[in-house]
């Protein structure tokens, strides 16, 4: 693999996540969780900001742009949903939806996590120590995230997705993101 489809492989995953993040807030704000919904709206803009810190990163260092890639969907929300109102969803519905779309978002994050770490070691392998470092900030943020909806994921398992305890956390991790966001400006 060249530098160039490392950076074009990467530049794909990063839009990629901008529209798992995306639907993902959709996702929970068609389901009512406020606070799930801020959580992955500030991930959409955090993933679009890395977006574009890795095209700028290419542009300088390399003198070309990033090629654009077939992006593929990563189809978060069932396609049955969109027949649906919001008012349709049941608790116990929504129990299960919380747990499908946590265990999404950790998948999608593992595996950004195991393809930004093969990218860092092919780089470093090839000699392009200031390239690999560049990916290793992203490495570390999708490490981070990760870590947070594994710790998501404990949280809820440790309460059976009991609806009430998912309902008690919304206001706080609404406000948390609201804050997160608003030091964006967002």
């Amino acid at each position: 693999m060249t530098v160039d489809e490392i950076f074009s492989q990467i530049g794909q995953r990063m839009v990629e996540g901008l529209m798992a993040h995306s639907q993902l807030a959709d996702y929970y704000n068609f389901l009512g969780l406020r606070g799930f919904y801020r959580c992955h709206k500030y991930h959409y803009f955090i993933e679009n900001k890395n977006y574009k810190c890795v095209s700028d990163y290419y542009m300088k260092h390399y003198n070309k742009l990033l090629a654009e890639r077939r992006f593929s969907n990563p189809n978060i929300i069932p396609e049955n949903w969109y027949k649906y109102s919001r008012l349709d969803v049941t608790n116990a519905n929504r129990k299960g939806f919380v747990q499908a779309g946590i265990e999404k978002w950790v998948n999608w994050e593992f595996d950004t996590k195991k393809l930004y770490e093969a990218y860092y070691k092919d780089l470093l392998d090839m000699g392009e120590e200031a390239a690999a470092i560049e990916v290793a900030k992203y490495l570390k943020d999708v490490d981070e995230e990760l870590a947070e909806a594994w710790q998501k994921n404990l949280e809820l398992k440790c309460v059976d997705y009991d609806i009430n305890q998912i309902m008690d956390m919304q206001p706080r991790l609404h406000d948390k993101y609201k804050k997160k966001l608003k030091r964006l400006k967002l």
